[in-house]
């Protein structure tokens, strides 16, 4: 087997060399394949692998989605890279009224391509056999109008209003979890999200920043899901 491009670039990153055992991800297949191999010669155009087994990818025994607001700089490339090692399923950029940076469709589609590449980057550094797809940005709105999948989640920072995740969610296995931009989402969001049957949840006591709460909320999710298996 070969390895080009971003593999090799990855590769590269580990300091693989030859007699060395590596594993790659095939996602075409499906379900995911993950190749067990060895490195017979590398270089800066090319490693060349010897195949040594391949296996299915292991099912996770939930689904996450993530819904963050796209946030300035890369404070958003940060919510892609820790929501892949944690464990989501899918992750869609969301505008909404107090989203600050304000790309137009080919910016969008641009940065969804260097956000996948993050996706990629992030499960092969954590070993984790399937890669997260990051959809489409969509607005607020758009979201609203779509079926969310599993129990529907809104992190607020009222807790007089809120539930736990644990109350929330309780035994299902599949969650969607929006989570709001700086200065958090807006009142008619809010109000919408309430019409839709979202759940408000609370991460904790204390106000968090916007990359912060979805690092927390994905973490906080899982290990719940993961207790109750």
């Amino acid at each position: 087997m070969y390895l080009t491009g971003d593999n090799l670039k990855h590769a590269m990153s580990q300091r693989l060399k030859p007699g060395q055992e590596f594993r790659v991800v095939v996602e075409m297949s499906k379900p995911a394949e993950v190749i067990e191999a060895e490195v017979i010669e590398v270089s800066r155009r090319c490693l060349v692998g010897k195949i040594k087994g391949k296996f299915e990818a292991e099912e996770l025994p939930y689904r996450l989605h993530l819904y963050p607001a796209i946030l300035k700089g890369d404070k958003f490339d940060l919510v892609i890279r820790s929501a892949t090692e944690l464990g989501v399923t899918s992750i869609t950029p969301v505008i909404t009224v107090r989203t600050i940076p304000r790309l137009d469709e080919s910016k969008l589609a641009s940065r969804r391509e260097r956000w996948q590449k993050i996706a990629r980057a992030a499960a092969e550094q954590s070993s984790r056999p399937a890669i997260p797809e990051v959809r489409e940005a969509a607005s607020f709105a758009e979201i609203m109008d779509s079926e969310l999948a599993g129990v529907p989640l809104l992190a607020m920072e009222r807790r007089e209003v809120t539930k736990t995740v644990a109350e929330a969610v309780g035994p299902a296995k599949e969650v969607s979890i929006l989570i709001g931009p700086e200065g958090g989402f807006d009142a008619g969001e809010i109000e919408l999200a309430f019409r839709k049957g979202l759940h408000p949840i609370t991460l904790g006591p204390y106000i968090l920043r916007a990359e912060t709460a979805s690092v927390a909320a994905c973490a906080i999710i899982i290990d719940h899901i993961l207790n109750r298996v």
